[in-house]
């Protein structure tokens, strides 16, 4: 231009500019820009009994990013945090919860390992899985434990009840009572009494042989809820209830006469809850 006294000069024209290996035409942007509003366009409702969370692209928008090779990024951190949000506010495990006793009225009792807990790892995945999809979906979430129901009290009307002061029990069918009677718990005296809380029935046996350190014990009716703590019969007991778990408890079952556990046994599927207070 300086030789041909120019006086003004067309970069463009003069293809003095490197060209975009991309631009807002191109089929990988292009591409990219649909795969973003695909996933933006997932809305997962999660449905918690008479409640529901919905998460929707205005939160999953703030989740996604596109590294420098054009790839999108989904913040697995940030999932986890919604997650986490959903299991502070719906997770019931060892929660505080009212409870109306046979004998004392209502109590509030926690503690236990009775209760619903979202899986988070299985969640996340499901999560990330139904956004690259761009799916509208209504589900719960996947579970790594669950209750008998989603209300405000998920213990429902399904239970075992044991007054440990009373030393009494009671077993609970849709609401109605299929059995009751005196028990004798852990032995308060040398720090084996039953521990407090709502627990879960973990499993159910027959014929089972307990074992610690200096005895055998056989029994008819084996129901553990709380490690190798359970309910069963004790046929090496004639007496039950009163004041004899202060010095002469077991180590920490809830010991019964033989027609009592046999009654619950034949009633109770794994994962009701055991109520100790």
């Amino acid at each position: 231009s300086i030789l041909k006294e120019e006086s003004e000069l067309d970069m463009e024209a003069a293809h003095c500019y490197i060209k975009p290996q991309y631009t807002s035409d191109s089929k990988k942007i292009t591409d990219l820009r649909d795969t973003l509003n695909k996933y933006v366009s997932s809305k997962i409702t999660y449905n918690f009994g008479n409640s529901s969370e919905t998460l929707t692209g205005n939160t999953i928008n703030k989740w996604l990013s596109v590294n420098c090779s054009f790839e999108i990024v989904v913040d697995h951190n940030k999932v986890n945090d919604y997650i986490d949000m959903l299991s502070r506010k719906y997770n019931t495990a060892g929660k505080t919860r009212r409870f109306n006793t046979s004998g004392s009225g209502a109590i509030n009792i926690g503690g236990g390992d009775y209760g619903w807990i979202i899986n988070k790892n299985k969640e996340s995945e499901n999560i990330i899985s139904a956004i690259k999809e761009g799916k509208a979906v209504t589900k719960e979430p996947e579970y790594s434990q669950t209750a008998l129901c989603h209300s405000e009290n998920d213990i429902g009307n399904t239970y075992v009840e044991i007054d440990l002061s009373q030393q009494h029990m009671w077993f609970y069918k849709n609401g109605s009572l299929i059995v009751q009677g005196s028990v004798v718990t852990g032995n308060v005296s040398n720090g084996t009494g039953t521990p407090r809380g709502i627990f879960a029935l973990k499993y159910k046996l027959r014929n089972a042989v307990l074992k610690g350190p200096g005895y055998e014990a056989p029994v008819n009716y084996w129901m553990p809820f709380n490690g190798g703590i359970g309910i069963h019969d004790a046929s090496w007991r004639g007496v039950f209830g009163g004041n004899i778990y202060i010095s002469s408890g077991s180590h920490g079952c809830v010991n019964t006469s033989y027609p009592v556990a046999q009654a619950i046994f034949n009633n109770i599927d794994v994962n009701t809850p055991v109520v100790c207070y």
